[in-house]
């Protein structure tokens, strides 16, 4: 709907409206940003996989981001239908059914366009022809990875694995905790100089004590050292290169990996009392070692198997504390091949489960990151 058709023109203008001049106001800007995540359960472990887009113009040429764009004028009601829309004009997906605000970025200089402007060979005066941008992102989640088509400014769109970019943030083997102590070890410099620098490194990245929600936390840290090139930016995106980067993982556009932190962190704590979440990934139905494997993909840590069957799916009868989120279907998934075994049972979530907040979350069985007797990483 138009501006014309929506101011009344059978009403008098009051005042105020015809004299505001919004060029007398720093000028901003919005955008909307989609950040799809799908289960992939492909290959010998899950992982939780990010719709991105290759950027094909500046700045940022190159480097990932997630699908969006400034608001249709006339066209977005909201940010939300924003974000929807760049996402299908991007990369010719839809939205998925699970949609959810996840936060709004609004930070000086988050976007170098704020700073566009030119000298007046004239006057030597600057001329800003700039922006300042604010976004707001909206956390999406689905059960398909469908294969995207990109489209719009977008150089490719494709589904890639959140640890690329957050590598740290999985340990579910050694080798991934091997390189979280190298990340600890490049923090240590930093850790003796900055207020209270050893001890937040030790209760953030220590293995013994491991929070796997507080993703943005490890992030900002992260930041504040200048250990990852976003950190290291000037008012232009151009970034001081170390040999050390790949240790850190990939680098994307704008302040996208915080938003990447702040989703995965998002999604760790809801798989804990909001079931709609957990089933908008698996889909409605599965056997109790595709929740589990869900789960741990989620975490980026393993869990204990029996102990996790029971704090999903305690006995009807028993007197578990624990919520129950699923129960059988008296189906079974067909084994693929014919080898030995028994079809696992499928489980399906329960419709006043997933319909409400737990009001007792889930208390994951974890299993321990460091041996008993160790300390942090």
């Amino acid at each position: 709907m138009s501006d014309e058709i929506k101011v009344p023109v059978d009403e008098p203008v009051p005042d105020w409206a015809s004299s505001y001049n919004a060029k007398e106001y720093p000028r901003q800007s919005v955008t909307g940003d989609a950040v799809a995540l799908a289960l992939d359960t492909c290959g010998a472990r899950g992982t939780v996989r990010a719709l991105l887009v290759e950027r094909g113009g500046v700045p940022y040429q190159g480097l990932d981001a997630w699908p969006g764009g400034f608001m249709d004028w006339d066209g977005d009601e909201d940010t939300r239908q924003a974000a929807i829309r760049e996402l299908h004009e991007e990369t010719g997906l839809q939205a998925p059914e699970f949609v959810e605000a996840l936060g709004s970025y609004s930070r000086n200089g988050r976007d170098p366009r704020q700073f566009a402007g030119y000298r007046d060979e004239a006057t030597g005066e600057w001329i800003a022809r700039g922006a300042r941008v604010t976004t707001a992102a909206y956390l999406m989640l689905t059960a398909r990875a469908v294969e995207p088509q990109p489209a719009d400014d977008a150089a490719r769109a494709h589904w890639a694995d959140v640890y690329d970019y957050l590598p740290w943030e999985d340990l579910r083997d050694e080798r991934r905790q091997a390189s979280l102590g190298s990340i600890v070890q490049a923090l240590d410099g930093w850790a003796h100089t900055a207020p209270d620098g050893v001890e937040r490194v030790r209760e953030l990245f220590g293995l013994r004590d491991w929070n796997e929600e507080r993703t943005a936390e490890r992030w900002a840290l992260l930041m504040e050292a200048e250990l990852v090139p976003e950190a290291r930016r000037d008012v232009w995106g151009r970034a001081q290169r170390r040999e050390d980067d790949g240790l850190f993982g990939r680098e994307m556009a704008f302040d996208h990996r915080q938003i990447l932190a702040d989703a995965l962190g998002r999604v760790r704590g809801k798989i804990k009392y909001t079931p709609a979440a957990l089933m908008a990934l698996t889909g409605p139905e599965a056997t109790l070692d595709e929740l589990q494997a869900a789960c741990e993909a989620v975490a980026g840590r393993p869990l204990h198997r029996s102990n996790f069957r029971r704090a999903v799916a305690p006995a009807e009868h028993g007197k578990s504390r624990a919520p129950r989120i699923v129960a059988r279907t008296g189906r079974r998934r067909p084994r693929e091949g014919k080898g030995p075994g028994v079809a696992p049972e499928l489980y399906a979530f329960l419709p006043d489960a997933v319909r409400a907040r737990l009001d007792t979350s889930i208390r994951f069985p974890w299993l321990h990151l460091a041996p008993e007797d160790e300390g942090s990483a």
